[in-house]
């Protein structure tokens, strides 16, 4: 009986600590799948164009939401300030697809997508993934031709 007490005190501490220690041997990992539509980013004469999109890896989204399209492209370090923990930026052509696996650097909380499209002021250009710096997932961003949006698998 002392024996099986010790086997089932045993497993039980294996199903606690699984997780734990699958991020040890296996790092946890947030990957971005774009997907970009065939008619993305329409120029004047209703073509698509190449479209530039931005990562932002951050600590809090506060600052994100509350932004506007200019200042967080053109000075994203001003305006997220400490939020902001690292940035990368990516051109697009219509009808593409790429992957980006995400930092995970401390701090990471949620990945903030800003989508440049030449129409601005009608496009839906931010988007904001949260991030469980534990977690093994793939994320679809889909760029569509006036709207960015997200869906975990």
């Amino acid at each position: 009986m002392k024996q099986m007490t010790l086997l089932l005190v045993f497993i039980f501490s294996v199903f606690l600590t699984g997780c734990t220690v699958a991020n040890y041997v296996v790092p946890a990992y947030t990957s971005l799948k774009f997907e970009v539509s065939e008619d993305v980013n329409p120029d004047s004469s209703g073509r698509a164009s190449p479209v530039v999109v931005k990562v932002f890896e951050l600590s809090s989204r506060t600052l994100f939401d509350s932004q506007d399209f200019f200042s967080l492209y053109d000075e994203p370090n001003k305006y997220l300030g400490p939020d902001l923990i690292v940035q990368n930026e990516f051109e697009f052509s219509p009808g593409s697809e790429s992957e980006h696996e995400l930092s995970l650097s401390p701090g990471i909380r949620y990945a903030g997508i800003l989508v440049a499209y030449r129409d601005i002021e009608n496009a839906r250009w931010r988007e904001v993934v949260e991030i469980d710096p534990t977690a093994y997932e793939t994320v679809d961003v889909v760029i569509g031709e006036l709207t960015v949006f997200s869906r975990s698998h």
